[in-house]
Parts: C-alpha cells; sequence; structure tokens
C-alpha cells in the first residue's frame, strides 16, 4: 500500500497520508450579499465509509453560488453553511470501502463547503486529474464540464447535424463545444470579439460568429443551407430568446441553460408550432443522476481538457480569508475563472 499510514477509527480502518483533523472554512451566516460570508475554524468529522478527506488546493467559484447565498435559487441550503462546490486538491485519506489512492490529485464539484482548507467528500464524486493539468484547471472545469456533458446529452444530435452554442467562449461554452465537436456535431459557436472567436475555433467549432459584428441569423442559415440548427444552447434568457428561435431547424430544440439577461418569458404554444414545430426545454440539476454520472461527466471534460486549451482564463486569485471579495470579484461580472487558493499564494 505504499507508504500509506495506517490509523483505526473505531472498528472502521482508515488510510492516511496526513493527519488533519480541523479545516478553516468560508460560511455564509445569513441570506445576503458577500458580506455575509466569514472564515472559521471548524472540527472535521470521522470519515464515513465511502468517503475521503481533500486538502484543497484550488476552489472555482460559480454564479449559481451567489444566487442560492441570496435565497433567491430553488436549492437552499440552512444558514450557516459553509460556501462553494467546486475544487481542486489532494487525496489526505480515506475511509472504508474507498479504493482511490491516497496522494490522487482529484477536482469535484457539487460539494458544499469546498471553499476551505479541507473537505471531505464522497469518493464516488472525486475525478483524477492528469499531470498536464493545474489544480487551477481542475477547479475551473469540474463545474462547467458537469453543465457541459449534460448539456451535449439532453437532446439527441446525430453527426454531421448542426448546434449554435450562446456564449461559445465562456467556461460552460467551450467545453460544450469541445464536447459536441468531439461526437461529430458541426458546432456553431456565439461570442463577440476577436481572441475569443479564435478560442472558439480553438475549441473545435466548424464556425465561429461574432455576435457584436455579424447578422447571427443570416451567419446560421447560410452556414446550414438555410435549414436551420438541430439544438440551440442558450445561457442568455430574454436577450436571444426569440432570435434562438428563429435559428433552429424543423423540430429543432431550444435548450436554455441561464437567464444571464433575466428569466426566459412564459412560452406561447403557437409561436413554437410557426417556428417550426420546435421544441423549448429548460436544462437544469435533474439532468443529472447521482455521484458516479456526475464524476463520469466531469472526466470527459478533463479528457477532453488534457488535449486542448479549453478553461476560459482566471480572472482572480484570492486568499481564503478574502472570500468574500472573491465572490465579490464574481458577481461583478469578471471575465474568467474566480479563484480561491486556501493554502498558497493569492491576493
Amino acid at each position: 500500500m505504499n507508504s500509506d499510514r495506517l490509523h483505526r477509527l473505531g472498528s472502521e480502518e482508515i488510510r492516511s497520508g496526513e493527519a488533519v483533523t480541523t479545516r478553516r472554512v468560508a460560511r455564509a451566516l445569513h441570506a445576503g450579499g458577500p458580506e455575509v460570508i466569514e472564515v472559521a475554524e471548524e472540527e472535521l468529522a470521522p470519515l464515513k465509509s465511502g468517503e475521503a478527506l481533500v486538502r484543497v488546493e484550488a476552489v472555482g467559484l460559480n454564479h449559481v453560488e451567489s444566487l442560492v447565498r441570496s435565497g433567491t435559487y430553488p436549492i437552499r441550503f440552512p444558514f450557516p453553511y459553509g460556501v462553494g462546490v467546486e475544487g481542486a486538491g489532494v487525496v489526505l485519506a480515506v475511509g472504508p470501502e474507498v479504493t482511490l489512492p491516497v496522494g490522487t490529485r482529484v477536482c469535484w464539484t457539487g460539494v458544499p463547503g469546498s471553499c476551505a482548507t479541507a473537505v471531505i467528500a464522497q469518493a464516488a464524486m472525486l475525478v483524477p486529474l492528469p499531470d498536464p493539468l493545474t489544480f487551477e484547471d481542475g477547479a475551473s472545469l469540474a463545474h462547467a464540464g458537469l453543465t457541459a456533458g449534460g448539456l451535449a446529452r439532453h437532446w439527441p444530435l446525430s453527426e454531421g447535424s448542426a448546434a449554435v452554442v450562446w456564449g461559445a467562449a465562456g467556461a460552460v461554452g467551450r467545453l460544450l463545444v469541445a464536447t459536441l465537436a468531439e461526437r461529430g456535431v458541426e458546432v456553431i459557436g456565439i461570442a463577440s470579439g476577436g481572441e475569443r472567436l479564435e478560442a472558439v475555433r480553438a475549441a473545435g467549432a466548424a464556425l465561429a460568429v461574432d455576435r457584436s459584428a455579424e447578422d447571427v441569423q443570416a451567419a446560421v442559415r447560410a452556414f446550414t443551407g438555410g435549414r436551420g440548427a438541430a439544438a440551440v444552447f442558450d445561457p442568455v434568457g430574454t436577450e436571444t430568446y426569440k432570435l434562438s428561435l428563429s435559428l433552429l431547424a424543423r423540430r429543432g430544440c431550444l435548450i436554455n441553460y441561464g437567464q444571464l439577461s433575466g428569466d426566459l418569458p412564459s412560452v406561447d404554444m403557437k409561436e413554437l408550432m410557426t417556428a417550426g414545430s420546435v421544441f423549448v426545454t429548460k436544462y437544469g440539476p435533474g439532468g443529472v443522476e447521482g455521484p458516479s454520472d456526475m464524476a463520469g461527466l466531469i472526466a470527459e471534460a478533463v479528457k477532453l481538457a488534457a488535449k486542448r486549451p479549453l478553461t476560459s482564463g482566471v480572472a482572480g486569485r484570492f486568499a481564503l480569508d478574502r472570500a468574500a471579495d472573491a465572490y465579490r470579484a464574481l458577481d461583478s461580472g469578471a471575465h474568467g475563472k474566480v479563484l480561491v487558493i486556501p493554502g498558497g499564494t493569492a491576493l
């Protein structure tokens, strides 16, 4: 078993490479903005069967966390709770029934309280991080990869069919473009600006459209020979809803997975009929079935990212004590991933 030490907790065997009994964690005390976040020290619970203790090296922040903290999101946690759900780090110890070796570099999402020096997670949710990728890469890929993987299978797309991806230069967008392209889908990526369009092409898009300078509808229709796309993936919401409908081929599907410009309007069934008997669906957490499914989708994203550049860059790195400032940067609309580095170099 290499040099791992053996520890016993009651009658259960715990494999451990480093003794850690407490952690520092950023917590939201009550509903509100970043000002409700404080950092505190707390005891770590004993490992149960199927669990692993991980030293957190990098934490990735996501916009949905601000919605949860504000109390406006359907999914809610009882206050106070540990913030952060996504990260990357090193396995320090594992409980019974866990085969993951101590010392494995891993990434994850969906683990509340990840904005901390250490976290206890179901081992089934931890995805090994290959050497070409850094901890920052892992903390930038996991949540976006889970979303992109779930979206890519949400509507059946055959090889050679066309799909439109709004926000294609963003974290989810790049991974979604790459995932669809890997499956033979002709991806039309929509973004703004030269460098972002280059990133969309590098991710595997067959066509990159500059929404700030081009007629998106004309570009999509021209590329598809006038037919339109079999699917449109849209995180924007109100601002792009009608345009997205116009980009669809007959019996195509608009998959909304965000509301950056506001919630979608009430669906007019006649409008769907006249657009070509199209479909509209809302993608959310229900698109994933349990820890092993989550890990499989993240692993697919990690595999793709090891082959080509798919992360959207880092907008800022913050020490754990400045977790509230990190969430302020996130809420300000920073371009790129906002990271918290619990024990390393950060602002």
